[in-house]
């Protein structure tokens, strides 16, 4: 059953997302996938292709819950503590960084669309994105996701 709530969040909350750059793609592929040694496509024009023909959906709260490798965090404290073990901290991601996604939401600033993974069975697993998805929820956000086909 739908509310009016979830409506009005839908229609006066975050609503400028955007599909990422092909430079962002390319470097998400090479980072999510060839630096971890992952293979969700059998190489990145299989990943383009695969984005290319993606769905645009918006993940509630309890579908999220069947998103694989998603953190969950509840809090900036929370999510910072988590970046702080990537290895990308504090070059890529950093206090910084994090607090540049908090404002990007809250003055509705674009945003590249995470990107979820389903395979054959419906089994879902978030490539990129895991942070902005954090965030969005943390503020009352329902995300919109690109959700591609790839092999898990």
């Amino acid at each position: 059953m739908i509310k009016l709530i979830d409506i009005l969040k839908e229609i006066t909350g975050f609503s400028n997302w955007k599909i990422p750059l092909l430079s962002q793609l390319k470097q998400e592929f090479k980072i999510e996938q060839e630096m971890k040694g992952n293979e969700f496509w059998e190489d990145e024009e299989a990943f383009l292709n695969a984005v290319e023909n993606g769905e645009i959906v918006t993940i509630t709260p309890s579908e999220d819950q069947d998103i694989d490798y998603r953190s969950r965090t509840t809090s900036y404290e929370e999510l910072l503590d988590l970046i702080q073990g990537y290895r990308s901290y504090p070059e890529f991601r950093n206090k910084k960084t994090l607090k540049a996604i908090y404002d990007g939401f809250k003055n509705n600033q674009p945003m590249d669309y995470p990107i979820v993974i389903e395979d054959e069975d419906g089994y879902r697993r978030v490539f990129s994105g895991n942070t902005r998805m954090d965030i969005a929820f943390q503020l009352g956000i329902n995300p919109k996701v690109l959700l591609v086909k790839g092999e898990l």
